[in-house]
């Protein structure tokens, strides 16, 4: 077994959205959230991600993400 094997077992939390994500994937779902944040700022320019949004909106914005299977 090679190292990148190896690396495919390893997880992490991601500290947007708390899901346990698979190292190897990383990329893809930290460009996933990249991406949520870019629409909310587009729809909300007055948005700003240190104050509070409600768990609906997030989740709406996630759906739109996970849609569009970027």
């Amino acid at each position: 077994m090679g190292d990148q094997d190896k690396d495919k077992g390893k997880k992490y939390k991601c500290q947007v959205c708390n899901r346990e994500i698979d190292e190897f994937v990383s990329l893809s779902h930290i460009k996933a959230e990249e991406y949520l944040l870019e629409l909310i700022q587009r729809d909300h320019p007055e948005w700003s991600h240190e104050g509070k949004t409600c768990h609906k909106c997030i989740e709406y914005y996630r759906r739109l993400v996970k849609e569009t299977e970027i």
